[in-house]
């Protein structure tokens, strides 16, 4: 069985991967205008072929009823595409309005064109961190009757390399929005090649080979003054929540399984050990216990001090924005590791309580990133092009490091709603398994 399962990922792995071999681009004549066309299959698991999907038991029951063939992308302007999944057998059709592609590729903003290193960091930490945009019903039509009761669809960039993205559909199930449809395809790479150069005014190239493998980036310095202005600070008392549970509810409740160390936990303090380890995310893009991700969670065991900021990025926006810094003493000088957040508009922070947490605003590591879900209408309001949010971790050094080697993922921030003052400030694990970080502070 395991040979079996084995030699079906790496057929699923080289089906995906190997995009230039698969994806089909048919350029057409109508009434004298080339019209672009590219093709990509779909691929499906089953249970069997993907034994850590945290959706397993959770997802409709007639999710792996729903097979589809391909998807279809068909240039409609410079920037936008009308897409189509198409059902060989029988001729079922997905078919999405025209809509830009634009958001969902890595973006260097004007101030960094002229810091190779930050160009370099930018395009990185968007590429290897999710981004999965919603579409509600009003965006696409279906054709087919098992199809019509849709009522949602995500379109994923994953966060393993340039072209392994996912589509998911949701359907109600007993009064529930349930996974309905779950698919794996390789985004076409002349399509990708064309709208990077299309919306960066660079080559591809330059950047191909860290975008299609990870290759870990240099650790340098941050010129972080160049980024922002600092109007107001203040190093402010803080509780540390850390030796708290936190709640098994939503994404952190549907991962829970695929923590590997320590297990039978939620108490944030057990997951600050360089002990932790949690599933990895496989090509093409699930979860897999096979090849656990080791972390170096103990930077984060002592947090020491938090200097809260008012700063201001007049390039980029005209409100007073939120800047964090969190220092960690563990008295070991080789892991001194801060923490910065910074760029945050208290407007986007939603008042919440403790129950409702998952709800919390949230984002990934990186610079301008979008944030790991978000609806097609918040997508496109909000630009990476013009995006203030930045956040990474430091050394001893004042050096940038992966925060995906040390095991986080990105912010959770919210409102205290018995004090609209109170800032939580959570810190999501490597892929969201976890919470491994909770603090908060009177603003």
């Amino acid at each position: 069985m395991k040979n079996k399962l084995y030699l079906v990922l790496c057929a699923v792995g080289l089906v995906l991967v190997s995009c230039s071999d698969f994806t089909v681009h048919s350029p057409k004549v109508v009434n004298k205008e080339v019209v672009n066309t590219w093709v990509s299959p779909l691929i499906e698991l089953d249970d069997s072929q993907y034994p850590d999907n945290p959706d397993i038991g959770r997802s409709h029951s007639k999710i792996l009823e729903i097979k589809m063939d391909s998807i279809r992308f068909v240039q409609t302007t410079d920037s936008t595409f009308s897409i189509t999944m198409v059902s060989e057998k029988g001729g079922d059709t997905i078919s999405f309005a025209p809509m830009s592609l634009m958001e969902f590729i890595p973006t260097i903003q004007k101030r960094f064109k002229s810091k190779e290193y930050l160009s370099h960091i930018t395009v990185v930490n968007q590429e290897w961190n999710r981004n999965q945009v919603r579409f509600d019903d009003s965006y696409f039509t279906v054709k087919g009757e098992r199809l019509e009761t849709i009522t949602r669809i995500d379109i994923a960039r994953n966060c393993l390399n340039t072209y392994l993205w996912e589509v998911a559909a949701y359907a109600d199930e007993n009064g529930k929005s349930k996974g309905y449809y779950h698919g794996w395809f390789s985004f076409p790479k002349k399509l990708f090649v064309k709208l990077f150069q299309q919306r960066n005014g660079e080559e591809f190239e330059k950047y191909a080979a860290s975008l299609e493998n990870w290759i870990a980036p240099d650790n340098q310095k941050i010129a972080i003054e160049k980024l922002r202005e600092v109007i107001a600070e203040k190093e402010v008392e803080f509780v540390n929540h850390n030796q708290e549970e936190y709640l098994r509810i939503g994404e952190r409740d549907k991962k829970y399984q695929n923590i590997m160390y320590p297990k039978n936990t939620t108490k944030i303090q057990d997951f600050l050990t360089d002990s932790t380890l949690f599933a990895t995310f496989s090509p093409p893009g699930f979860y897999n216990k096979k090849d656990p991700r080791k972390t170096e969670l103990s930077r984060l065991a002592s947090p020491d001090k938090i200097v809260s900021r008012k700063v201001m990025t007049k390039s980029l926006s005209a409100d007073s924005l939120l800047e964090v810094e969190v220092s960690f003493n563990l008295n070991d000088s080789s892991k001194l590791t801060t923490l910065i957040l910074s760029g945050i508009n208290l407007k986007d922070i939603p008042t919440l309580d403790s129950s409702h947490v998952n709800n919390g605003w949230q984002s990934s590591m990186g610079f301008g990133n979008h944030t790991f879900y978000e609806t097609y209408k918040h997508s496109q309001e909000c630009k990476t092009s013009n995006n203030p949010y930045f956040a990474y971790l430091t050394d001893e050094k004042g050096r940038w490091i992966d925060s995906h080697k040390v095991g986080v993922d990105g912010p959770l921030l919210y409102l205290d709603a018995e004090n609209e003052n109170r800032l939580h400030v959570l810190i999501l694990s490597f892929e969201r398994h976890a919470v491994v970080g909770h603090y908060s502070y009177e603003l």
